[in-house]
């Protein structure tokens, strides 16, 4: 970490690379943070700001979203470019009392905390307790980092991997063996992925739906965090009708952005549930469902919560006083 002086003397801002963020926080804290910002958000304590999205060159794409944590007396931005040749982001986290800045944080590992994180954070609330197998589809940027988080919460007996590139599942799957010691194995289609498995993540950048739901088994839990574009889609029409037990990180954000609920649920996500709702409430997994399901955009809120762990981490370990 370094520092530089606020313009207004007031202070100095924290400047952190990725492999700062990655230090100051373990993927246990990172949920812990998590849960604690999406219950604020369902008491009405922290909001999100809403993202704004648009498409350039086809296949690239600029992004900004935002929060508000009242209790916590913080506001954070971030914004970033994702492009076929790679990716960046950066976050600014402000004090809301004064207005001062606080950090600026490089984000893009940052995110991949979080998304693994909220993934975790459903999967340890909505799969069956006896869950601890997992399929993930796709290997790129974020899958590394799913499959640590549930782990965290939920020791894994064995990783099933897929994606459309051979040799991008069997460098995954070597990556996953060697880093976390788990048993590995490597299907040659989604289908046989999915099969018999009680937690399934779809992690990829597929423009079209690709998934079917009578691939299924019976009780199975689905992340599914892939598509967080307008237009895109990993669920087939089937998936979701089997749902018995819907949530997201963020109603609003679901509603504008998932092309599977509204093409499922319209206009009305009445019976989706937020996560900050199913944990203030302490809603249960139903006896017996067929499926559930937890769709995740990506919030505001979500990155609000991990950069101020960074801050404060970071802050104590200057000063032990502070602790």
């Amino acid at each position: 970490m370094t520092s530089t002086l606020d313009a207004a003397g007031r202070g100095t801002i924290s400047v952190f690379n990725d492999a700062e963020v990655v230090d100051a926080v373990d993927q246990l804290d990172a949920i812990a943070a998590l849960r604690g910002v999406l219950v604020s958000a369902y008491r009405g304590t922290a909001r999100s700001i809403p993202k704004t999205m648009s498409q350039f060159d086809d296949t690239s794409t600029a992004h900004s979203l935002g929060a508000v944590d009242s209790a916590g007396n913080v506001v954070a931005f971030k914004s970033w470019v994702n492009t076929p040749r790679g990716a960046s982001a950066v976050l600014t986290l402000f004090d809301s009392a004064d207005g001062r800045t606080l950090a600026v944080m490089a984000a893009g590992v940052l995110g991949m905390l979080r998304t693994a994180g909220t993934a975790a954070l459903a999967t340890d609330i909505m799969a069956a307790p006896s869950a601890g197998e997992l399929a993930i589809l796709g290997t790129g940027r974020q899958a590394f980092h799913q499959v640590v988080a549930i782990h965290a919460i939920r020791p894994l007996g064995l990783v099933r991997i897929w994606s459309p590139s051979e040799s991008s599942r069997r460098k995954f799957a070597s990556r996953i063996a060697t880093e976390l010691d788990l048993r590995v194995e490597v299907a040659d289609s989604a289908r046989t992925a999915v099969r018999d498995m009680p937690i399934v993540t779809t992690v990829t950048r597929a423009s079209d739906p690709f998934l079917d739901g009578d691939w299924l088994v019976r009780g199975a839990h689905l992340n599914a965090v892939g598509a967080i574009l307008q237009s895109t889609a990993e669920l087939l029409p089937s998936v979701l009708p089997l749902s018995d037990f819907t949530t997201v990180d963020d109603v609003e954000n679901a509603a504008r952005g998932s092309r599977e609920l509204r093409e499922h649920f319209g206009n009305d996500l009445g019976s989706v549930l937020s996560l900050g709702e199913v944990l203030d409430r302490d809603v249960k997994r139903p006896t017996d469902p067929r499926l559930t399901v937890y769709k995740g955009l990506g919030s505001g809120l979500t990155d609000l919560a991990l950069a101020a762990l960074v801050w404060k981490r970071s802050h104590d370990t200057l000063d032990p006083k502070e602790n």
